[in-house]
């Protein structure tokens, strides 16, 4: 008989604080909370209380418990449990995470996820989606028992859940017993205050009487004080002991329990509570065990040392029974509440751990040894296929018999699954669980090389490009040179992909010497492609050359296999060879590199061409169509790196054409998905891009403040820098008509520029060559370098070129041919509202100066734009340059409501408010009135206006007052509606 009790006894605080966060979470504010505590302390009937309180509030509960071989197991047991209740939202709403999380949730049928091996971060992002989706408005308990078994991935996916599920309705309870790996993650995650972790201690000897009471179901001072004094002395204050010590009690009649003694109901303590007991719970279980048959015995030690749920016929084969004697067994030890079962799975498992490992400890070593060798035998032969956990813990057992050898398979096939799962963490362990199994004897396993290019794969995927080099350079010995040079070449795939150049080389070098004039023909095209791409990244002038060289030779082998990858991958290299000069011939190449995709059904390779071709005629042409086709097909396919890599390319394209509200609502989406996604370059492109569009904009407080982030997260080291510097810095001086700080900053972003990789396409160079034509720095001959290169053909880069190419022939004297450079920018310049009167702006004040074109109604229209846009000192440059061209200049008065009140009631006008904000910088009249392009004598009339309005004494005072005004409400050429909405 085994008695439980009915409450939780003696755990008042950790009940408080789990009472307090699961209303929290169904009003939409979530949580993580870790129960730690060895074997017994209560962990499970803990949670099974708040799951209780859980359900009485309306909330969603999701339960799913870890076991040691397992992929997944506890969060696909919640998550189909959530399918089968009909509570989990429809998987289209999960947009491109809907295919990252096809192996946790089968029924839904959906193909995997592309990305998902080398970001398997991914597929943490998609739970935490389908879990707010099945939260709804209700709120969600997740319950994950056990997570000291669970396997790395499903503990990396919890450790990301704790970090993000703060702002969702979600409340995430996790048990696990100290000493594990888990229990680092907990403590990790509560120093990060993305948890809390409640450890859970013994019982003191009055929650033990509680809890002796409860179980007795009689009042405290009804429980004999015999019986309670050999509780509280025996338990340890361990909760599962004090049922146990209890239950063993009324079993061998030296209690008896209510209703079955005197007539109050209350226990009787009977003469056998003075003989000799158990002098702990663990003698007690196995003094039970003792009891049964033979076969009984025999197979509760198949059952202990499996150690995880498993069918009646398993164990029934691993104890040598048939279908008849396993069914007398299987009573007698249920009977004796050694093993219970689950009615749903009909699996049998011990009631407590601590049953285990009470009957392992009761063996000898070679007792062990034998019965993991009948458990593995018996799931190799009961378990078709060794499917799901039954490869891991038959390889588990073998490793407990000693056969090592066999062990190695098993964790080499375990391995591989878990990676077309999607477990790329787990699938490390086991594969190097394998290699050393593989590798401990004084012979060499068959599969060893096998194992080692797939760990190698792994490894790779998750990004342990150091570790993969490490490895391949420590299995030389184990493998054939054949095998090793397929090791290197992987392991240079990897350090290319990682920007390792020099690894990639000397790995590339390691696999030259290995294959020699021999080598197969794959292996020659794949180590042509992987040289192309390390030529790209060379230095010297004839690195395109060589890459195409290699690319070329590839892709005819390639073609002749076929071998569509390696096609593919050296049509990609060719066509990024080909842009630097040409985007139509990489158009072409990207084209052949789709059909071939398309035809052998490269998902991956299809997006990424589509991908090329899209931000191709979105650079030309200024054109999102095919940019978003391909951001849709990634997400269709669940390549949720792909489609960020889209909506990063499309909020470029956006702050192009003035689409500010949509490209910055973009980049924020793009730079926060990054962040939870662990993708950090991705991050800093997407938070330069938020600066590029506030720049455009001319909000420079705002620049400030994402600066500040952006170089505070190490962007300075980022390529995008280079793009942010004239981009978007640049374009924010020249809408506050510092002409100087725009030449300094493109001139930066330029020589930035010159150390990147060719593939770059810069948006930089069209300004650049303006600005530099203005300055009397660049002619002709850098006009003609542009318009050749690749970079010329960029829509953005044209529209400058174009209005550098009339300044350079009004300058010469040549106004046809300025005319008809004005008409071509006109013509590209349509799709891009901020270039377009940037460039009138500046091609008005060559003109006046020069004598040419129609200087009048460019600036008429460029001040027109720039009035409604907010960006007051354009304005005021083009009604200023109106004035010298004998223009009559548009009336404004604009800006009144910038000017603090405390200075608007002293009466300061707009413009020396101007003034006031210019003498923060201690600039003299001169230079003041080159930027508002009035007289040194009129500059010094609104200083003397200042002084008088303000009662200051002196302009250093009145510096000094504007410094501070400046301080207190930001930029004064600030419209205050844009701070408000920078804030």
């Amino acid at each position: 008989m085994r008695l439980l009790c009915p409450t939780v006894v003696g755990r008042a605080a950790e009940l408080d604080l789990l009472g307090r966060l699961v209303p929290a979470a169904a009003r939409g504010t979530g949580g993580t909370v870790f129960l730690t505590g060895s074997a017994g302390m209560g962990k499970t009937r803990l949670a099974r209380a708040v799951q209780q309180q859980a359900d009485e509030l309306g909330l969603v509960v999701l339960r799913g418990r870890a076991v040691p071989s397992v992929q997944f197991r506890p969060l696909t047991e919640a998550l189909l449990g959530a399918v089968r209740r009909g509570v989990a939202p429809d998987p289209a709403g999960l947009g491109p995470y809907r295919s990252a999380i096809a192996g946790l949730v089968p029924e839904w049928g959906l193909p995997r996820s592309p990305d998902l091996d080398g970001h398997p971060v991914v597929l943490a992002e998609a739970v935490l989606r389908l879990l707010v989706g099945v939260a709804g408005d209700r709120g969600c308990l997740l319950v994950l028992e056990d997570l000291h078994d669970a396997d790395a991935d499903t503990l990396m996916i919890v450790d990301y859940l704790a970090d993000n599920i703060a702002d969702q309705p979600v409340l995430l309870l996790g048990t696990m017993r100290p000493g594990h790996e888990c229990t680092a993650l907990a403590y990790a995650a509560e120093q990060r205050r993305s948890a809390s972790v409640l450890a859970l201690s013994p019982l003191d000897p009055a929650a033990v009487r509680l809890m002796a009471a409860g179980c007795l179901g009689v009042a405290p001072a009804e429980v004999p004080q015999a019986a309670l004094d050999r509780v509280v002395r025996s338990s340890d204050g361990v909760p599962f002991y004090v049922e146990e010590l209890l239950s063993d009690m009324v079993t061998n009649a030296m209690l008896i329990s209510a209703g079955e003694g005197e007539a109050d109901g209350g226990p009787a303590s009977s003469d056998a509570v003075a003989s000799p007991v158990p002098a702990a719970v663990r003698a007690g279980v196995t003094d039970r065990a003792r009891r049964l048959s033979v076969a009984a015995q025999r197979l509760l030690m198949v059952a202990a040392v499996c150690s995880q749920p498993c069918p009646g016929p398993v164990l029934g084969a691993g104890a040598g029974l048939d279908a008849s004697g396993l069914r007398i067994v299987l009573r007698e030890v249920t009977g004796a509440d050694l093993l219970t079962v689950d009615s749903r799975t009909g699996r049998y498992a011990f009631p407590h751990a601590l049953v285990a490992d009470a009957v392992r400890d009761s063996a000898l070593p070679e007792e062990l040894a034998e019965a993991s060798r009948s458990a593995a035998e018996a799931i190799e032969r009961t378990c078709a296929g060794l499917p799901e956990e039954w490869c891991v813990l038959a390889g588990r057992l073998w490793e407990d018999a000693g056969e090592d050898e066999r062990a190695a398979t098993l964790f080499h096939r375990a391995g591989r699954r878990a990676a077309d799962q999607g477990a790329v963490r787990t699938a490390v362990t086991l594969l190097e669980r394998g290699l050393r199994l593989a590798t401990r004897g004084a012979g060499s396993h068959p599969e060893t090389g096998l194992i080692v290019e797939a760990l190698l794969e792994m490894l790779v995927a998750s990004g342990e490009v150091t570790r993969a080099r490490r490895l391949s350079a420590q299995v030389d010995r184990h493998v054939a040179a054949a095998q090793r040079a397929a090791v290197h070449l992987r392991v240079a795939r990897a350090a290319v992909a990682a920007g390792q150049w020099d690894a990639g080389r000397r790995e590339l070098a390691e696999v030259r010497e290995l294959t020699g004039p021999d080598a197969g023909t794959a292996l020659t095209a794949a180590t042509d492609v992987v040289a192309a791409r390390l030529a790209v990244a060379d230095d010297d002038a004839y690195r395109l050359r060589r890459a195409e060289e290699l690319a070329r030779r590839a892709l005819r082998t390639a073609g002749a296999g076929p071998l569509p990858d390696l096609a593919c991958e050296a049509l990609a290299v060719l066509g990024v060879c080909a842009r630097v000069d040409d985007l139509g011939r990489a158009d072409e190449l990207f084209a052949r590199g789709l059909a071939v995709a398309e035809r052998y059904g490269l998902t991956l390779w299809r997006i990424r061409f589509l991908f090329h071709l899209g931000a191709h005629a979105a650079i030309r042409y200024a054109d999102p169509a095919g940019l978003v086709e391909a951001r849709d097909t990634a997400s269709d396919a669940g390549a949720v790196i792909t489609a960020l890599d889209g909506d990063a390319e499309l909020a470029v394209l956006q702050t192009c054409r003035g689409e500010y509200e949509p490209a910055a609502r973009r980049a924020l989406h793009c730079e926060q998905v990054a962040h939870r996604l662990g993708l950090d370059e991705l991050r800093l492109i997407a938070l330069g891009l938020r600066i590029c569009v506030a720049a455009h904009r001319g909000r420079r407080d705002e620049v400030t403040e994402l600066l500040a982030a952006y170089d505070g997260s190490g962007g300075r080291h980022c390529d995008f820098t280079a793009a942010l510097q004239g981009f978007g810095l640049a374009v924010c001086s020249l809408l506050e008509e510092d002409h100087a700080r725009a030449y300094a900053e493109m001139t930066e972003a330029v020589a930035l520029e010159s150390n990147r990789p060719p593939e770059y396409l810069s948006l930089n160079h069209g300004l650049h060559l303006l600005l530099t034509v203005l300055a009397g720095t660049a002619g002709w001959a850098q006009y003609d370098s542009l318009a050749l290169s690749a970079r010329g053909q960029a829509g953005w880069n044209r529209l400058f070129m174009a209005v550098a190419g009339a300044v350079l022939a009004g300058r010469g004297g040549d106004h046809d041919l300025a005319d008809r450079m004005m008409a071509e920018f006109d013509q590209v310049a349509a799709a891009y509202p901020l270039g377009r009167h940037l460039g009138l702006r500046l091609a008005a004040e060559a003109a006046v100066e020069d004598g040419w074109g129609r200087p009048g109604p460019w600036l008429r229209l460029a001040e027109q734009h720039f009035h409604a846009a907010g960006v007051p000192r354009v304005a005021d440059a083009c009604r200023a340059l109106l004035r010298r061209a004998g223009e009559r200049a548009p009336q404004r008065r604009h800006g009144a409501d910038r000017i603090p009140a405390v200075l608007r009631q002293a009466g300061v006008t707009v413009r020396e408010y101007e003034v006031l904000a210019l003498l923060v910088d201690r600039m003299t009249n001169q230079q003041i009135g080159e930027r508002l392009f009035v007289s040194p004598r009129t500059v010094e009339t609104h200083v003397t206006r200042l002084l008088a309005k303000t009662g200051l004494a002196d302009r250093t005072a009145l510096a000094d007052h504007a410094r501070s005004v400046t301080a207190r409400t930001g930029d004064p050429g600030r419209e205050p509606a844009e701070r408000g909405s920078a804030r």
